[in-house]
């Protein structure tokens, strides 16, 4: 006799409950599993689900229960891993999102439709009639000669892979130092189980070409699995089917990575674990860097974080012995050099009038002309893509800001025959040409206030028209395989000057730039954000460390341009006494009870109407008050840094607490609240923040 089940299902909606659905083997001959990915009938439409709980027909005392909707079909290949299913019921609860949600955002887009599923099938019968089946082991191969600090670090790692259980390390070197040929070798050995899989986490889509290329050097008949926002449907499906079926041992991707369904997985890297891109920004707030370290506990593995300057939170674990610290203080290839940190003080630049126009102090220009003599490469960064922040009257002091958001649009120039300048918010995308003359006191002579990438550009085309020149940011790279094409030839050493944005400054090995130039420090150093300093620190770090990488750039110099040379920060880059300053800011961060030493979320809303965001956000007030301890402290309601976007006003309430676990408690009583109020109104959205890193 064929069984009947009922099955509970997680639903791709803002729902926090399972749905029990009829699972009849005489319409599904075969037996439900935790994990299947089901087409199901949700009021009047065609959803599809996961299982994640199975009860057979006579263990239910109601009859009554059997009046449900069955499940209609299920795909045969696709399937969630109990290791998933682990990590995302933990995301769920943590980050306080529906678990049918926080599953589904993990999934290839292409599960989600019943209707592609035979599409996935015959993209999975393509892919294995191109790949010829391999025979014996993969060939890995160390393409390094190891130093004394590598091999000493390396040795640590193999020994912590043996012991089969959880241990937190961090792999801390200046940059140069050889960190990926480190953890890379350590892979090596981790591979030698045939079984085996390693995930690698990195945090920009940018640098995954590169590694991806020295990761083939290594692994050299390894499929080598790349994961990231870039890749087609297509490709995602094949990767998500490789992983799962053990065929790709070896995973590199940025944070949603941290979700593939690496059924044996061994090792786990976190690569530059102190960058804001591993914490996602909406919908599911998730910090990559943080599940990594869970999931690396969950499976009693080696978690390795790696970083030139360790985040706060980071660093407090090692102060207190709860991370184990390996240092490489050593440049990995011989005849590299540090970068000889210096300032450029622009306040005194301008008193003696040795600054132009656009604010490049005369020294500057002499470094560019001096460094391309010299056939060596100059790197120029600003961390602002387009002509300039802002349009504004002279008159009257009007200024461009965006109709939709409380932010300024930015001026860009068009890439046309005639160079028509447009105005673009970076953050809702609005675009408009610029007023022939103010819009409000009608004077035509409007000009532009600030520098961005365009404008230095053009600034400097005119100053050394007879030097080749290259700029690199999101709009000069948007095309696909552009930002490959321009990396390759800066790596040829084709462009004797690049300007560039964060997107060059991160993990790339440049053999020819022998100066370095950073423009407009200074608004980074006084903000609002706690972190602004920190982020800062990282930034200088990395963007130093692209020169003198090789023995024909052994004289390397990183100028800063700043009305702030007596900044601490600038103490500790030119002492390379990176360590101390790191301590200083998480002591600092202790005198204040900030983060690592306190917990934090936002709770967000947004409509149309900020004063009915405010009241909502007090009525929460008043009701956590009454129901938490008081140790767990509630701000009143914010406006966000950015208070409007899109049209929509954003409000928040930030609340704090010593201790993790009373702060669940006080976001869960929230939730609640929270859900509430969702039902009588869907003109308001509320979110939870969990360990915010933007305000």
């Amino acid at each position: 006799m064929l069984n009947q089940y009922i099955v509970k299902i997680a639903v791709d909606l803002p729902l926090f409950q399972l749905f029990d659905y009829c699972w009849d083997q005489n319409d599904l001959p075969r037996n439900p599993e935790v994990g299947q990915v089901v087409k199901i009938e949700f009021g009047k439409k065609i959803i599809v689900g996961i299982v994640l709980q199975i009860k057979v027909k006579n263990t239910c005392a109601d009859d009554q229960k059997w009046e449900l909707k069955p499940v209609l079909d299920v795909a045969s290949e696709l399937h969630m891993t109990q290791d998933t299913i682990n990590l995302c019921q933990f995301a769920s609860k943590y980050y306080l999102k529906p678990l049918g949600e926080v599953m589904f955002s993990s999934l290839p887009a292409d599960w989600k439709n019943p209707n592609k599923w035979q599409l996935l099938e015959k993209q999975k019968n393509k892919y294995k009639k191109k790949t010829k089946d391999r025979t014996g082991r993969a060939v890995h191969e160390n393409i390094w000669v190891l130093n004394e600090e590598q091999n000493y670090s390396l040795e640590h790692l193999k020994r912590a892979s043996k012991k089969n259980t959880f241990e937190l390390i961090l792999l801390k070197g200046v940059t140069g130092s050889g960190k990926t040929a480190v953890y890379l070798n350590w892979l090596i050995e981790v591979l030698k189980d045939e079984s085996a899989q390693c995930l690698i986490l990195v945090p920009e889509i940018n640098l995954t070409p590169q590694l991806e290329k020295v990761i083939k050097q290594v692994f050299t008949d390894e499929e080598v699995t790349i994961l990231h926002s870039n890749i087609t449907s297509a490709q995602r499906n094949i990767a998500w089917w490789k992983v799962q079926q053990g065929i790709s041992r070896v995973v590199v991707g940025t944070r949603l990575s941290i979700f593939a369904p690496l059924k044996n997985l061994k090792a786990i890297v976190v690569d530059e674990e102190h960058d804001g891109s591993y914490k996602q920004q909406d919908g599911l707030r998730y910090n990559a860097r943080d599940l990594a370290i869970w999931r690396g506990a969950e499976k009693q593995i080696p978690v390795v974080l790696t970083s030139a300057t360790p985040s706060s939170e980071t660093w407090q674990k090692v102060m207190l012995n709860k991370i184990s610290l390996l240092v490489l203080n050593k440049k990995a290839k011989e005849g590299a050099s540090f970068a000889k940190l210096h300032l450029v003080d622009t306040a005194l630049a301008k008193k003696n009038k040795k600054i132009d126009e656009q604010g490049i102090a005369f020294e500057l220009k002499e470094l560019i002309q001096k460094t391309w003599q010299q056939n060596k490469q100059t790197l120029v960064y600003i961390n602002r893509r387009g002509y300039a922040p802002i349009l504004y009257c002279k008159s009257c002091a009007w200024k461009s800001s965006c109709k939709k958001c409380s932010a300024w649009m930015v001026v860009h120039k068009k890439t046309t025959s005639t160079h028509q300048k447009i105005l673009q918010c970076h953050h809702c995308g609005l675009m408009a040409y610029p007023p022939k003359s103010c819009p409000e006191c009608g004077n035509q002579d409007l000009d532009t206030l600030g520098l961005g990438t365009q404008k230095i550009e053009e600034h400097f085309r005119e100053i050394f028209p007879e030097i080749e020149l290259i700029r690199v940011d999101s709009d000069s790279t948007k095309s696909k395989g552009k930002a490959e094409e321009v990396f390759r030839q800066i790596h040829q050493g084709s462009n004797e000057l690049i300007i560039g944005t964060q997107m060059i400054i991160k993990g790339h090995d440049f053999q020819n730039i022998q100066s370095i130039i950073v423009l407009d420090v200074d608004k980074s150093l006084y903000s609002q954000d706690f972190r602004a300093v920190e982020k800062i620190f990282s930034q200088l770090v990395q963007v130093a460390g692209r020169a003198g990488r090789s023995a024909i750039t052994e004289n390397a110099n990183i100028y800063i341009q700043t009305e702030f040379v007596d900044h601490p920060l600038f103490k500790a880059l030119a002492s390379e006494n990176y360590d101390d300053f790191i301590t200083e800011i998480v002591r600092e961060r202790e005198v204040c009870q900030l983060p690592p030493y306190t917990h934090q979320a936002l709770i967000i809303v947004e409509s149309k109407n900020e004063k009915n965001n405010n009241e909502i956000l007090q009525d929460l007030k008043s009701y956590l008050e009454q129901q938490v301890n008081k140790n767990i402290l509630i701000s009143d309601p914010t406006p966000r840094v950015l208070q409007r976007l899109s049209g929509i006003d954003r409000n928040q309430i930030l609340i704090e607490s010593s201790d993790r676990l009373e702060l669940q408690k006080t976001l869960e009583y929230a939730l609640d609240y929270v859900e509430s109020l969702k039902k009588k109104s869907r003109s308001i959205k509320i979110s939870i923040d969990r360990d915010p890193i933007a305000f």
